[in-house]
């Protein structure tokens, strides 16, 4: 009887120490592969926003905000946003070429009054000439002011337009060309076709 409760004691002994020697393997096997699953979807999770983010239509958006103000926006379905960014670029620069296109003429005449009032021989034709100087240097003082003024706010309107892009632009979807809606229930747009070319198509839901 001694004997058999020894042997049954020998042999839980060795079956408790297998087991912990078994236990312990198994759990060094397993630790790797859980870390690479979890590194796996850690960088899973890392990566899928920023494909969201900076996907194709992103990235061609943000192309075109850098060629052409506003049209970014536009692209990727903020037509309000995109045509003020747009109109407000244009039309700073409209105005900054126009005052430098003024600036050069002035200052052609203001070259030209001076050499006339060097060579004036008598004090009224001076004194008229100089009037003529004066009020022209004035002119072109306004616009020299008026001409970095818009350039300046050219810059502004670019600059702005990119970063709007970059930061605060989201893409709501590829829309049909030309994509008017006229009210909750109406919309108006172009749809290509293979056939006729482009056809125009309203929709009404009553």
């Amino acid at each position: 009887m001694h004997s058999r409760i020894q042997s049954a004691l020998f042999a839980l002994t060795v079956l408790i120490i297998v087991c912990s020697v078994a236990l312990p393997a198994q759990n060094s096997k397993a630790g790797p592969q859980d870390t690479t699953q979890v590194q796996r979807a850690d960088s899973a999770s890392r990566s899928a926003p920023q494909q969201t983010l900076w996907g194709n239509r992103r990235f061609i958006g943000t192309v075109l905000s850098v060629l052409i103000p506003g049209s970014g926006q536009t692209y990727l379905g903020h037509t309000e946003k995109g045509a003020a960014f747009t109109l407000g670029t244009l039309a700073c620069g409209l105005v900054t070429a126009l005052s430098e296109s003024n600036t050069i003429g002035r200052n052609e005449r203001l070259t030209e009054l001076t050499a006339q009032y060097r060579i004036a021989i008598n004090y009224i034709g001076s004194d008229t000439l100089w009037t003529k100087m004066v009020s022209t240097k004035s002119l072109l003082d306004q616009t020299v002011s008026r001409r970095n003024l818009f350039l300046k706010l050219t810059v502004v309107f670019w600059v702005a337009n990119v970063v709007d892009m970059v930061f605060f632009t989201d893409d709501k979807g590829e829309k049909p060309f030309g994509l008017l809606e006229t009210g909750k229930r109406t919309t108006f747009a172009l749809v290509p076709d293979a056939k006729n070319g482009v056809n125009a198509v309203l929709t009404i839901q009553f």
